[in-house]
């Protein structure tokens, strides 16, 4: 289904979930999709695979994509089609995006498993392109993850039995495929970032100029090269990380829902 046809789809919703790691390997059966997979034509290529969720009849669809594939990991963070993925949403209608990330602990207090919502961006990527360089839309300014949709998370998170909650933290992107060295690192930890992923830029900037909030809930998967200490190694990239957040971004794509409903 292109662009031009899925803004009459008989489904709808607010709210964009992106999964992150281990998405490409989720059943969605329990989640209730509605019909069949979309696609979306963009300017800048066909976006991933969309299905609506909707796991509870009383509450409205959910939007749902895999950004690293859909029943594989076919692309990993450097090759993604930010710019396409983005400019469904705003196809779409969306108006809030929610995503999971896995990421590596660079702060001493993180420990594998726990979930972090984070606060501030630094990027240190290179090559990417982070605007879709359109005379009419403004560039990305201000905060890069909006209140109002780490709120929501927030009350979602808080809400399970996960045990280690973080409500902030600085989120450092970096180039990939490769990992970072122990160096490069302590470079991000000395510039204040507490966890390091290859995702998240140019996402958040890209949902910024089209106006459209956005808010992360990361994973921690492992520990950052270097920053395990006397600790145990530990690397999480298996289904526990999606069977754990996208239950939480479901419900906190009801609350953003529910306040976005109220507000109009």
């Amino acid at each position: 289904m292109n662009s031009h046809a899925t803004r009459n789809t008989q489904y709808a919703s607010h709210v964009l979930i992106i999964g992150g790691t281990a998405a490409y390997g989720l059943d969605l059966t329990p989640y209730h999709p509605l019909g069949g997979p979309i696609t979306v034509d963009t300017p800048y290529g066909a976006s991933p695979a969309i299905f609506y969720l909707q796991p509870n009849e009383a509450h409205p669809a959910v939007a749902f994509c895999s950004r690293h594939g859909k029943d594989t990991l076919s692309r990993s963070a450097a090759f993604l089609d930010h710019r396409a993925m983005i400019w469904a949403a705003k196809t779409l209608g969306i108006s809030t995006i929610f995503s999971w990330n896995g990421t590596g602990a660079i702060a001493s207090d993180l420990e594998v498993g726990d979930l972090v919502i984070p606060s501030d961006l630094l990027d240190f990527t290179r090559t990417r392109i982070t605007t879709f360089d359109i005379k009419d839309l403004v560039g990305a300014k201000g905060p890069v993850f909006a209140a109002d949709a780490r709120a929501a998370i927030q009350t979602a998170a808080r809400a399970t039995s996960t045990p280690t909650i973080h409500a902030a933290g600085i989120y450092v992107c970096t180039e990939g495929p490769r990992l970072e060295t122990s160096s490069e690192i302590a470079l991000y930890h000395s510039a204040g970032a507490d966890l390091v992923g290859m995702t998240l830029s140019p996402e958040v900037f890209l949902a910024q100029e089209v106006g459209i909030a956005y808010a992360s809930l990361c994973y921690i998967s492992n520990y950052a090269t270097g920053r395990a200490g006397d600790r145990t190694q530990k690397r999480q990239f298996g289904p526990e990380v999606a069977h754990t957040c996208l239950p939480i971004l479901l419900d906190a794509a009801r609350h953003r829902t529910t306040t976005l409903t109220a507000e109009t």
